[in-house]
């Protein structure tokens, strides 16, 4: 179970990425990534070795002491996905190219403006 905390002065009383550029003020597939826990796809999500791009993921910020341990060192893109290129096929609107480039505007065009801001899910 997660909540989001209200943020004061943000549009809709709480945190949020920014609509038209999909962007955040704190990315948790890079923290993720910095865990050891999977390393990135040309469709800029986390590649995990159990669920692959299809995770969820939720962060507790805090300054607490915590014990860490020595994270597994991962590429940073996933060896798969440089000959896989199936994310770049089924892209309804051709925002993602072989290259590792997203068009961030057109996957938010389509994301507000056709699901309503759901996303597509497909990448």
């Amino acid at each position: 179970m997660a909540t989001i905390a209200p943020s004061e002065g943000s549009e809709y009383g709480y945190w949020y990425a920014n609509r038209e550029t999909l962007k955040a003020d704190l990315s948790f597939k890079y923290a993720a990534y910095s865990a050891g826990v999977g390393n990135f796809g040309m469709n800029h999500l986390l590649i995990t070795k159990d669920f692959g791009p299809k995770v969820r993921m939720a962060a507790i910020l805090t300054d607490a002491p915590l014990d860490t341990e020595e994270k597994t060192d991962l590429p940073f893109i996933n060896d798969a996905c440089s000959e896989c290129m199936k994310c770049i096929e089924v892209c309804p609107v051709d925002a993602l190219t072989s290259e590792g480039v997203i068009h961030r505007e057109k996957c938010a065009e389509y994301m507000f403006n056709v699901l309503g801001g759901l996303r597509c899910g497909l990448c």
